[in-house]
C-alpha cells in the first residue's frame, strides 16, 4: 500500500479535515474502493493510503472524477436536476409534507446508482425531522446559505471554478492560493477579508476553490437528523452548555493515525465519545479517545459578523 502525504490538508483546520475526507470519498467511491485516509502524527498532515503513488496521481484521480460529471449536473454520479437548480428560493427547502413528493420527482428517471447517490446527498443536506423558522425542512449544520444562495448554487459555483482552472485541485492538496471572489461556502474563516485586509476599502471574499469543492464532497458521509430537542443535528456537531444556561453548537472533527475507509470515518465522527467529554483539547481528555486511534480533535464554531445574514463562518477553536 502506498502512502501519499497531502501537505496543504491538515487536521488543524475544519476546511482541511473536510477536504481530506472529500478526497477520500471521491477516490474510494469513484475510482479505487481500497483507498483509505489517515493523518501523520507529527504534523497532522492528511495521508492517502492505497494504489496512488504521488500527489500528482491523486490530483489526476480527482480530475478524472470531475471529468466524469454529467453535463448539467453539479455532483459526481448524480444526473442533472438534483438539487433543484436555480438560486433562492431554494427548491429543496420545502415543507415536511412535500419532501416525499419532491424526492420522487427529483429521482424519477435516474438510474439506480444515481438515485442512491442522490438519496445520500438528500439525507446529508436536509432533514424533515425538524423545521426552520419558515416551516421548511431543516438544513445541514454544515451549510450556511446567505442571500440568493441555494443548495444547487452552493455546489455549482465551486465546481465551475475547478472546471475552469483544473490546477485548483492540485493546489488544494499542495499549497493553498486564495482567489478573489471565492466565498469558501462559510467553511473557511480566512476567506473573509475586511476592508483593511483587502486594501480596496471594501470587504471581500478570498477562498480556496479546490479545497472548498473537496470539502463539499465530504457531505454524503455527514448525515443530518435531529436532536432530542427537535433541532437539526449533523454528524460531528455537538451542543455545548456554557456558563449559566447558555448553549452553543460546536463542530468536533476527529483526526486519526490508522488508515480508515469511508464507513469508518462516519463511525468516528459520530462516536459518542466525542460528545461525552468536556474539553476535547486537553491531554487527559484526548487519552480517552486513544483506543479509537484519535490523536487530535479539530473544533470549530460558527461566527456571524454584525449584519451577517447567514448562520456564520466556521472558526477553529483553540484547545
Amino acid at each position: 500500500m502506498n502512502e501519499v502525504r497531502l501537505p496543504a490538508l491538515t487536521g488543524e483546520s475544519p476546511l482541511g479535515v473536510l477536504a481530506a475526507i472529500g478526497v477520500l470519498r471521491l477516490l474510494a467511491e469513484f475510482s479505487d474502493d481500497s483507498t483509505m485516509l489517515r493523518w501523520d502524527r507529527t504534523n497532522l498532515t492528511a495521508v492517502i493510503c492505497g494504489r496512488y503513488g504521488s500527489v500528482d496521481a491523486v490530483a489526476a484521480g480527482l480530475q478524472t472524477v470531475v471529468a466524469g460529471i454529467t453535463d448539467g449536473s453539479v455532483l459526481p454520479g448524480v444526473a442533472p436536476g438534483f438539487p433543484p437548480p436555480g438560486a433562492a428560493p431554494d427548491g429543496l427547502r420545502v415543507p415536511p409534507s412535500d419532501l416525499r413528493r419532491l424526492s420522487r420527482m427529483l429521482l424519477a428517471g435516474m438510474e439506480s446508482g444515481e438515485a442512491a447517490e442522490a438519496r445520500r446527498w438528500l439525507s446529508s443536506l436536509v432533514t424533515d425531522l425538524a423545521v426552520d423558522d419558515k416551516g421548511r425542512i431543516a438544513i445541514s449544520q454544515f451549510t450556511a446559505p446567505s442571500g440568493k444562495q441555494s443548495m444547487a448554487t452552493m455546489l455549482a459555483k465551486p465546481l465551475e471554478q475547478i472546471q475552469r482552472e483544473p490546477d485548483y485541485l492540485r493546489q488544494a492538496l499542495t499549497g493553498w492560493r486564495r482567489v478573489a471572489g471565492v466565498t469558501g461556502e462559510y467553511l473557511d474563516h480566512r476567506a473573509m477579508w475586511d476592508a483593511t485586509e483587502d486594501g480596496t476599502g471594501s470587504p471581500s471574499m478570498r477562498g480556496v476553490p479546490g479545497a472548498t469543492w473537496l470539502a463539499l464532497m465530504s457531505y454524503p458521509l455527514l448525515r443530518t437528523t435531529v436532536s432530542s430537542r427537535r433541532r437539526p443535528l449533523s454528524s460531528g456537531w455537538h451542543t455545548v452548555r456554557a456558563a449559566g444556561s447558555r448553549t452553543y453548537d460546536e463542530l468536533r472533527l476527529p483526526v486519526w493515525d490508522q488508515p480508515v475507509g469511508t464507513h469508518g470515518i462516519t463511525a468516528l465522527i459520530e462516536h459518542p465519545a466525542l460528545a461525552s467529554i468536556d474539553d476535547v483539547g486537553s491531554d487527559a481528555q484526548l487519552s480517552k479517545l486513544k483506543p479509537l486511534g484519535i490523536i487530535h480533535v479539530c473544533r470549530a464554531r460558527r461566527y456571524r459578523p454584525s449584519g451577517g445574514k447567514s448562520s456564520g463562518v466556521l472558526i477553529p477553536v483553540a484547545p
